[in-house]
């Protein structure tokens, strides 16, 4: 099976990248449940979510993913990156974010509203 790169989904989706390289089990649990609760509101809005734990990426049900992580070189930070359909990064911010937070950033970028417009 040959491995995924996140620059795969450019111009499909939005990606939300919880980077959890110490292993920090509760705090992940903690934001996964906030993003999982809204799972409808991240589909609406084309968005992704995904695990670092600094060796794999894991999916939002914390299976092992064929997402080559080499290309993460966001270090030893703990918390979250949005990253948006244009593969830039949008959005970085240190561990606990409300879902809130994310989605009305989301809806404030000019590819959302046009997506909105036009449902």
């Amino acid at each position: 099976m040959s491995s995924q790169d996140l620059r795969e989904f450019k111009w499909k989706k939005r990606i939300l990248l919880l980077m959890d390289t110490k292993n920090d089990l509760n705090t992940r649990n903690l934001q996964l449940s906030e993003f999982n609760a809204r799972y409808n509101e991240m589909k609406e809005r084309d968005l992704v979510l995904f695990v670092y734990n600094g060796k794999e990426v894991l999916d939002r049900d914390g299976m092992i993913t064929d997402i080559n992580p080499d290309n993460l070189t966001y270090g030893e930070f703990q918390g979250i990156i949005l990253i948006g359909k244009d593969g830039g990064v949008k959005f970085r911010k240190k561990y606990l974010v409300e879902a809130n937070e994310v989605f009305d950033l989301i809806d404030q970028m000019p590819m959302r509203r046009a997506e909105m417009k036009n449902k």
